[in-house]
């Protein structure tokens, strides 16, 4: 049970590793993963897209690319419906 506990405790990290590499701090990751959770709840769906995009518009190439392969990771472990 050790291992299984071990990667459930590390899978939200290997989502969020690539802001961490573009040297986001927690702060600034939570606020990111905040605004995309909450566009999508109220949102229903609409405007999730422009979200993703919105959310780095004015950060530097590096953080956009870790931006779009976290929520890359998080849609591919998404349960399915």
């Amino acid at each position: 049970m050790i291992g299984v506990e071990l990667v459930a405790r590390e899978q939200p990290y290997w989502v969020i590793q690539p802001l961490v590499d573009a040297g986001l701090d927690v702060e600034q990751i939570r606020t990111l993963l905040f605004r995309l959770a909450f566009e999508a709840m109220v949102g229903g769906g609409r405007g999730v897209e422009a979200e993703v995009a919105n959310a780095v518009l004015d950060k530097p190439q590096e953080v956009r690319a870790a931006w779009v392969e976290t929520v890359g990771r998080m849609l591919a472990h998404a349960p399915a419906e």
